[in-house]
């Protein structure tokens, strides 16, 4: 049986097909094609009706060329409407983020003993993502993940450190530690009061045999203790790389998305942070199109993101998600306004890059190549590389002014 796997949204949701895709490696033929596959699964994203409409656009181009296979759907669009998907498209089969364990039956194949199941993501033999935890139990106006994640979940540290040393013989030279809240590892199953939090798995993994570096997904930031900022200060594997999801920088625009923290604690804590680790680099999220924003809370959001100075930012924009308290509110953002702050968003997003390569020009830092000749230093900043610089190996170089000027 040739099988076809399409992922859709988060680095979970990467990680869940890399095991549904491990589980079938030795019972199927895995094909990047979709065209001539027997089974196609599809798992999908529903952050946002962005995400929604490319599931659909992709399923119903596997349903017009390929009309012969069989066709699977799950992911977090499944959790939210599966009714809907299965009375618009009646011969896609359906199936829960819980079940991806059991796609073996789903996909009527035979089960073969292997040495090792579990996540894998081998398409890429520099950087893995392992996921470590499931579940949210946030309160934020205009998410819809709390209702389709909804049991909070972490992963053994033992069975974590199984895996991670699994990839270390195959040569992976980073890991990164992700989770749909990361900051809660520890919390939301029996097993948890054995983990002791984030921390605790971090020290687990720093004492692992080998030269490689050790990466975390997203946190938000009052789940940055000041355990954590020691840590990564003194690792040796530790990127010195935080995403942290700021959102909004108008406060009363955080309020209403119910968003636990002020502009202020948010600088106040990225501040200590760079107090700690001056070369560290802070990645966000900002979301542009709230009902309340207007031109007013808009700007804020600009001059504060200005302020924070961050490495780089992921721009969204505001999308009405069904179930969600934000869906309910009678106001909307004018779209013309949306448009005109994404894009001065998107231009100082440039700007923030630039400026915070230069300011690693004539100092060493590590970086990790890629097989496309770029790669990631420590500190994310994607550039790139010399061709004397072998691929899947950590390096250090003095950063030349020249390449740092045409990040982009």
């Amino acid at each position: 049986m040739k099988i076809h796997f399409k992922t859709f949204g988060c680095k979970i949701n990467q990680c869940e097909t890399s095991y549904m895709q491990n589980k079938v490696l030795d019972s199927g033929n895995l094909t990047s094609n979709f065209i001539g596959s027997d089974a196609i699964v599809i798992n999908s994203c529903t952050v946002t009706s962005k995400a929604d409409n490319k599931t659909k656009q992709y399923l119903r181009k596997c349903i017009r060329l390929n009309s012969k296979a069989k066709i699977y759907m799950t992911g977090c669009y499944v959790e939210r409407a599966r009714k809907s998907l299965e009375y618009e498209f009646p011969g896609v089969k359906c199936f829960k983020n819980s079940d991806k364990k059991n796609i073996l039956n789903i996909l009527g194949l035979n089960k073969v003993k292997k040495k090792f199941n579990s996540v894998s993501n081998l398409n890429n033999r520099t950087r893995v993502f392992v996921k470590i935890q499931d579940g949210c139990d946030g309160k934020c106006s205009y998410c819809i993940v709390p209702k389709v994640r909804t049991v909070m979940f972490s992963r053994d540290i033992a069975d974590i450190t199984k895996e991670i040393k699994y990839y270390l013989s195959l040569d992976y030279k980073e890991i990164v530690l992700c989770g749909i809240r990361l900051g809660k590892y520890g919390i939301g199953n029996k097993e948890s009061k054995k983990i002791k939090g984030l921390t605790n798995l971090i020290k687990e993994l720093e004492t692992l045999k080998g030269y490689f570096r050790i990466r975390l997904s997203s946190i938000e930031i009052l789940d940055i203790s000041d355990e954590i900022i020691g840590l990564i200060k003194k690792s040796n594997k530790l990127c010195h790389h935080l995403h942290i999801p700021l959102q909004s920088g108008d406060n009363e625009i955080l309020k209403s998305m119910r968003r636990p923290y002020t502009k202020e604690i948010f600088l106040d804590k990225i501040q200590k942070i760079r107090k700690e680790i001056p070369d560290i680099g802070i990645t966000t999220d900002v979301i542009i199109g709230y009902p309340f924003d207007n031109g007013d809370t808009l700007r804020n959001t600009y001059n504060f993101i200005n302020k924070c100075q961050f490495s780089r930012i992921h721009i969204f924009r505001y999308s009405k998600r069904p179930g969600t308290e934000s869906a309910l509110l009678d106001k909307v953002c004018d779209n013309s306004l949306i448009d005109k702050w994404i894009k001065k968003c998107s231009k100082l997003d440039m700007h923030l890059r630039r400026a915070f390569a230069l300011k690693f020009s004539g100092k060493k830092l590590d970086v990790l190549k890629e097989s496309n000749g770029y790669g990631y230093t420590s500190n994310y900043i994607y550039l790139k590389l010399p061709d004397a610089v072998l691929p899947n190996e950590i390096t250090y170089l003095t950063m030349n002014k020249a390449d740092l000027a045409a990040v982009c």
